[in-house]
């Protein structure tokens, strides 16, 4: 069995082992205390509005990767590790597919009744 086989079989079967965890990882990354909701659901709205960077009240899908990228480099740990070790078009992928799980309609952008990343 050639390296380049081996190589690609392990990686193969590390992203299918690995899936489970991988494919909610977004929401996982983006579920800490800035989306907890207290009575008022401010910290969700400022976290809403923290990924809204043209402040035009959506967040576009580009502005909701670059906020789940910002989120999983600054936590660190096992979760921001996994992501990073996935191929660029694989995170891509999670990322976009999280977005259309939140997207309520498929307006292709969010609105703060859509920003419930945990759901």
């Amino acid at each position: 069995m050639s390296d380049a086989f081996r190589n690609s079989a392990i990686r193969i079967g590390a992203i299918a082992l690995l899936s489970p965890l991988i494919l909610g990882l977004a929401g996982l990354a983006l579920s800490d205390e800035a989306f907890a909701q207290d009575g008022s659901g401010g910290r969700r709205m400022a976290s809403f509005q923290a990924a809204d960077a043209n402040h035009d009240g959506r967040v576009s899908q580009e502005e909701f990767e670059a906020f789940a990228r910002a989120r999983l480099a600054s936590s660190g740990g096992m979760r921001a590790t996994m992501f990073n070790r996935l191929a660029p078009e694989d995170q891509k992928a999670r990322l976009d597919e999280k977005f259309a799980q939140m997207d309520s309609g498929g307006k292709g952008y969010l609105t703060p009744d859509d920003w419930h990343p945990q759901s």
